[in-house]
């Protein structure tokens, strides 16, 4: 009888991100001029009134997450689980332009409170935690 050997495993080695049918990625929302977006102040609940169209949710929108993770802080980041056909290039440029109007510097303004997010960056996963 033939037997066969098994040379590999499954990818399973600690400390190591695997990505097989999803890339993982971390948006930050930022002005031209580099600094951070608090995105509390453009989330669905801003001062408990629904901000429909809000920066965040133009975002989103335009993006199509499988999954995303809205930072609760001042930080301006969105963890996001996208498609495995989901670049960080194509993801940051996407952003960047998704401003509804342009503005006579380049920038972006986006939402019902005219964000600039121009300055956007995404970055691909390096790890991946969930509680």
């Amino acid at each position: 009888m033939a037997s066969v050997t098994r040379v590999t495993g499954v990818k399973a080695q600690a400390g190591n991100l695997y990505q097989d049918n999803a890339n993982l990625f971390l948006l930050t929302v930022k002005k031209a001029d580099g600094s951070a977006i608090d995105l509390r102040t453009e989330d669905e609940s801003t001062a408990g009134v629904t901000n429909i169209d809000g920066a965040v949710e133009m975002i989103l929108k335009e993006l199509n997450p499988l999954a995303y993770f809205i930072t609760n802080s001042g930080a301006g980041t969105i963890h996001l689980v996208m498609d495995k056909n989901a670049t960080d290039a194509d993801m940051q440029t996407r952003v960047r332009r998704v401003g509804l109007n342009p503005n006579d510097d380049g920038s972006t303004v986006l939402g019902v409170t005219s964000v600039d997010v121009s300055g956007s960056t995404v970055t691909a996963a390096t790890s991946f935690t969930v509680a």
